[in-house]
C-alpha cells in the first residue's frame, strides 16, 4: 500500500495496535509464558520485545524529527507528501527470518502487564509527536534499518505498525498451539 499523509500513517499505527491488543485479550500471565519449544519466544517475550523496540524507535523518531525541523522545510498539517511505502520490506519479511538486535531481545524479565503498559505509553508518545511530524518535512531524513537499509521517518512509522502485525501473527499462532 502507498501512503500520502501523516493521517493515513497514524491510521495504520492505530489499527495495528488495536489488532495487537485484541490478540492478547484474556490471556493470563501463565498462558503468556507458554513456550512451544525452548528456542521459541512466548507471548510475554514477544510483548517485551515490542515494548523495547518501540522505546528505542521513539528515541530515533525524536532524533529524525530534530533533523527534519533543523532542515527548515515546513509543511502545513494535513498536506500530502511524496508517496511512501514499505510494501517491498513487508513482503520480504514474510519470506525471511530475522534475528532481533541484542538491545531489544527479550530477557524474560517483564510481566505482560508491564509490557502492555509500556506499549500503551509508547502509542501515547507517538501521538504526542504527531503535530511535529505533521509540520516537518520528514521524507528527507532517514536512518538505516538493520535488515532493510535506509528508511525515512514516514517509513519508520509504517515499519512500526508492520513489526507489530508480524508479531501479532506469531501471537495468534502461539495461541493456536496452546489449544492444540
Amino acid at each position: 500500500m502507498i501512503y500520502n499523509s501523516v493521517d493515513e500513517i497514524y491510521g495504520v499505527l492505530d489499527a495495528a495496535r488495536a489488532r495487537l491488543m485484541a490478540s492478547v485479550e484474556g490471556l493470563g500471565e501463565e498462558g503468556a509464558r507458554f513456550r512451544p519449544a525452548p528456542d521459541r519466544w512466548s507471548v510475554a517475550d514477544i510483548l517485551e520485545h515490542l515494548a523495547a523496540a518501540e522505546a528505542s524507535s521513539l528515541r530515533l523518531f525524536d532524533k529524525l524529527l530534530q533533523k527534519a525541523e533543523a532542515g527548515g522545510r515546513a509543511r502545513s498539517a494535513g498536506d500530502p507528501f511524496a508517496p511512501v511505502t514499505i510494501a517491498e520490506h513487508s513482503e520480504r519479511s514474510r519470506r525471511e527470518k530475522y534475528q532481533s538486535p541484542e538491545a531489544i531481545r527479550p530477557k524474560g524479565e517483564a510481566s505482560v502487564a508491564d509490557s502492555l503498559a509500556s506499549l500503551r505509553a509508547s502509542l501515547e508518545a507517538l501521538h504526542a509527536l504527531r503535530p511535529r511530524i505533521e509540520r516537518a518535512e520528514c521524507s528527507e531524513v532517514s536512518f538505516p534499518h538493520a535488515a532493510f537499509g535506509p528508511l525515512n521517518l514516514y517509513q519508520w512509522l509504517l515499519f512500526t505498525a508492520a513489526h507489530e502485525d508480524r508479531h501479532r501473527a506469531q501471537i495468534e499462532a502461539l495461541r493456536g498451539e496452546m489449544k492444540a
